[in-house]
């Protein structure tokens, strides 16, 4: 608990340092809606995280909620991820090793992976095809053997 603590610590003094660097205004609810950021270990959306707030009865508008999610983009602070849905999901980044996606096209489960030769073969064709490779997304759709089949042809009509 002290270790998340220290980390949470360290993420706000980086947000701090970057909001200097790229002139943001630092205000109590950037820092709130932030520190909840960095405290959220899942991936989540804008809604996830204005009703979480709005279940402890404070209010943040979807303007605002937005708007900090962008400027944590524009900090590196925070990835932006498109899970064929509607909406996009978020993650911070800060103390968070390089690691890729499989997500259930039934139930939406997402679990992050990381895989050396993986990333050693993702490098070798890269560089087998003429390029250097500077950053990549590997997300991989699939079914998982959790979702009951009543479940995967309900999702199916709906997509």
């Amino acid at each position: 608990m002290e270790e998340r603590a220290a980390n949470i610590s360290k993420e706000m003094t980086l947000l701090k340092e970057r909001m200097h660097q790229h002139q943001y205004k630092s205000t109590p609810q950037r820092d709130e809606i932030a520190d909840w950021v960095f405290r959220t270990h899942e991936h989540f959306t804008v809604e996830e995280l204005i009703a979480s707030f709005r279940e402890k009865g404070k209010k943040v508008s979807q303007a605002t909620a937005y708007r900090v999610i962008q400027m944590l983009l524009d900090l590196k602070l925070i990835e932006e991820h498109d899970f064929g849905k509607d909406y996009k999901f978020y993650e911070h980044t800060p103390g968070h090793d390089h690691h890729d996606h499989i997500v259930c096209m039934d139930c939406g489960k997402i679990i992050e992976f990381a895989d050396s030769s993986l990333e050693t073969l993702k490098e070798k064709i890269t560089l087998k095809n003429g390029f250097r490779m500077k950053k990549h997304h590997l997300t991989i759709y699939a079914e998982c053997t959790t979702c009951p089949p009543e479940k995967r042809v309900l999702t199916r009509r709906e997509t």
